[in-house]
């Protein structure tokens, strides 16, 4: 399991268990995953405003994507810049953020 999807779980799992994010849970996720503050807590409120969709959730870490780049093209990027932030966000590379972009799209698009 890649460390991002193995953080975002982490965070889904918070979040299913109504366990809040603590301080003390903050630190050890910025350690383990060296990810900032900042970020650890917008992807908990994230998941928190959406905590009744999680269990339909298969692949956490393309959701989270998809949900990131379709927020960023609401604020004038474009696909190709929005997924460039995604990867940055994350430190991963461009493509791989595309692919779980256009996989979380195609779970949608067989649901509805």
């Amino acid at each position: 399991m890649s460390d991002n999807k193995e953080f975002l779980e982490e965070l889904k799992y918070l979040v299913e268990n109504d366990l809040s994010l603590n301080e003390n849970k903050m630190i050890d996720l910025h350690h383990r995953f060296e990810k900032s503050p900042i970020l650890i807590t917008q992807l908990y409120q994230i998941l928190t405003n959406n905590k009744l969709l999680l269990p339909f959730f298969n692949d956490i870490e393309a959701t989270i994507y998809d949900y990131i780049v379709s927020n960023e093209m609401l604020n004038d990027k474009t696909y190709y810049g929005a997924t460039l932030f995604v990867a940055e966000l994350f430190d991963t590379t461009h493509t791989y953020v595309k692919c779980k972009v256009n996989q979380s799209r195609q779970i949608l698009q067989k649901i509805s």
